[in-house]
């Protein structure tokens, strides 16, 4: 997909090359036929360019973010402190009843992090919320665009220093948007078994159905 600048250079080709054809049958044959055909070729251009220059496309309007965060694992820590997150929202949480978070953090008996979707803490009370968790293979700074498929669909990810994972979050924030998806990347940078703490940073795109992972706001 073209980005938008694109799809105008485009477009002015387009019309401008049309025009060129439109003058030479005019005056090569300005019999009634020929201008017929030079108005039927017009037309199909301008119908093509504006599917090509589509309006009604989605149009992304916030840059994509990324951030460091410190939160708790969710066992052996007093009920206070922040062992969840909201992606939307871009923070740490509280396990609160309201279940305004969509991941919730633990460290298991090996020292690494599970991440939990809320689905799996809220039950019915978030049976819609979808979350969907893929560990990154590769290198994470390499990954410029989410995928839109390979998620594990509200089950647990256990990641160690220095690995990561793709988010894909079903969000009522889209609903009226033309995709309800948002994505995301995070990488775990530091785990204190002790303290109970964890270091991560996450790259976000806030727009709906958007999938890329580079700063800025996407294009396509």
């Amino acid at each position: 997909m073209k980005s938008s600048e694109q799809s105008l250079e485009v477009s002015q080709v387009r019309r401008l090359l049309f025009a060129v054809i439109l003058s030479s049958l005019f005056s090569r044959n300005p019999r009634p036929g020929a201008r017929r055909i030079a108005l039927v070729a017009l037309a199909v251009t301008g119908i093509g360019a504006a599917a090509c220059d589509d309006p009604f496309a989605p149009q992304a309007t916030t840059s994509v973010r990324t951030d460091s965060f410190i939160v708790y694992s969710v066992s052996q820590t007093p009920v206070n402190v922040p062992a969840a997150f909201n992606v939307i929202f871009f923070t740490p949480l509280r396990l609160e009843p309201t279940y305004g978070f969509d991941l919730v953090f633990d460290i298991d008996e090996n020292g690494k992090v599970v991440l939990i979707p809320v689905t799996l803490v809220g039950g019915a009370v978030t049976a819609g919320r979808r979350v969907g968790l893929q560990k990154v293979t590769g290198d994470y700074a390499a990954v410029s665009r989410a995928p839109n498929s390979g998620y594990k669909y509200d089950s647990t990810l256990v990641l160690g220093i220095d690995e990561a994972a793709l988010v894909e979050l079903s969000t009522d924030v889209c609903q009226f948007q033309t995709s309800q998806l948002v994505y995301a990347k995070m990488q775990i940078k530091a785990i204190d078994p002790v303290a109970r703490t964890i270091v991560f940073r996450m790259t976000y795109d806030p727009n709906c159905g958007f999938r890329s992972l580079l700063p800025g706001v996407p294009t396509n």
